[in-house]
């Protein structure tokens, strides 16, 4: 298993030069998104065999804080508490299964699985 993106925090003023991966523009990164809201919560994307597992740190959130959602093909992560809020979205791949996925957290971390569809297999035709 391989890491596809990684957000990590790291030294501000390297942020605006860094090399960004085209990655990046798959997930719909936004790499100065947390820097400019003051919470820099970011998604690890790994993709694994059956699917992608996504983590986000959540540090002060519980489950119940924590809303996951994927609709219209943008996997979007809201935590509400009595101090502070973030939302953050991510565009997924088309072929995640929605009926597939599965969220839990964890000494603050939020770990997503998402499964992908099985590929279409091609289908041989008998020809008469």
């Amino acid at each position: 298993m391989g890491t596809l993106v990684r957000n990590g925090q790291g030294n501000l003023t390297e942020r605006p030069t860094q090399s960004w991966s085209p990655l990046n523009a798959l997930f719909g990164f936004d790499p100065l998104q947390g820097v400019m809201r003051g919470w820099d919560y970011g998604f690890e994307v790994s993709r694994t065999e059956n699917g992608y597992d996504v983590e986000v740190p959540v540090p002060g959130f519980n489950s119940s804080n924590v809303e996951v959602m994927l609709k219209d093909g943008i996997l979007t992560v809201d935590a509400k508490s009595e101090r502070r809020t973030f939302s953050r979205s991510l565009s997924m791949p088309e072929d995640v299964d929605p009926e597939k996925i599965t969220a839990t957290v964890v000494d603050g971390m939020l770990k997503i699985s998402l499964e992908r569809h099985p590929a279409a297999q091609p289908k041989r035709i008998a020809v008469k």
